[in-house]
């Protein structure tokens, strides 16, 4: 088992914003995570990179207890995230941008230097080398955002809603580019509101509502099932649904 996150919990004040969540991946899955917003998915995301302590439950990685450990240790080990809205360092250069995840590795600059470059042309930005971030469009912006984790040489990589904002083509462009990723051995954990993207890519999904796990399974019979379709439709839906069900 690569990632195992039980009976995670997290408050905030009297706010709950995880409740009991639990997540099992082993090494090689592609695992999607859906829900409304404001469902916990980043804030579960949250926890197991490390970026904050869940208030409660445990979270162990390849091994190694991580549930209080900073996010510098989750990243050392080999936890790697993407944000919602990319961090770029505006005024760098793209190499620049990746040759930060890169120094976790690769300590020298000529090093560092490389494997940065091998990222950039893996992930299409190479015509791109030496522009400065903020000149980046959405798509790149994106693109960015994962090569600077992927320099990091993650074993499991977390992307929270890596391909939204992009157009139809452009979504096809990261949906082949996440294979790839996925092909050189990484983990993926996905979160991500486009349906199309969950149901083309992940092996199994989890869905999130109200801070708790509500449902999961294979893509598309969780997508039918009457408590997912409550969660993002309302209660009539569903029970309509149920009635016009053959």
């Amino acid at each position: 088992m690569l990632l195992s996150a039980r009976e995670v919990s997290r408050s905030f004040g009297s706010f709950v914003a995880l409740a009991n969540a639990n997540l099992d991946v082993e090494e090689g899955e592609i695992v999607g995570l859906i829900g409304p917003n404001g469902a916990g998915k980043s804030t579960f995301f949250n926890c197991v990179a490390g970026d904050i302590p869940p208030s409660a439950g445990r979270i162990v990685f390849s091994g190694t207890d991580v549930t209080r450990a900073s996010a510098a240790t989750h990243a050392r080990l080999g936890i790697g995230r993407t944000f919602q809205v990319p961090a770029t360092f505006e005024e760098m250069s793209i190499l620049d941008n990746v040759m930060v995840g890169a120094f976790l590795r690769h300590h020298q600059r000529g090093d560092a230097r490389a494997a940065a470059l091998d990222v950039i042309e893996f992930t299409g930005l190479k015509a791109l080398t030496e522009a400065p971030a903020k000149s980046l469009g959405t798509p790149g912006r994106k693109r960015l955002e994962i090569a600077r984790v992927l320099a990091t040489e993650p074993k499991l990589l977390l992307l929270d809603e890596a391909l939204a904002g992009l157009t139809p083509v452009e979504i096809q462009e990261a949906i082949a580019l996440v294979r790839r990723i996925h092909a050189r051995g990484v983990t993926i954990v996905i979160v991500e509101h486009i349906m199309e993207v969950i149901l083309t890519l992940a092996e199994r999904v989890l869905v999130f509502n109200q801070g708790a796990t509500i449902a999961s399974g294979r893509p598309r019979d969780v997508v039918n099932d009457p408590a997912v379709i409550e969660a993002y439709l309302g209660r009539r839906h569903a029970r309509d649904r149920g009635a016009h069900a053959p």
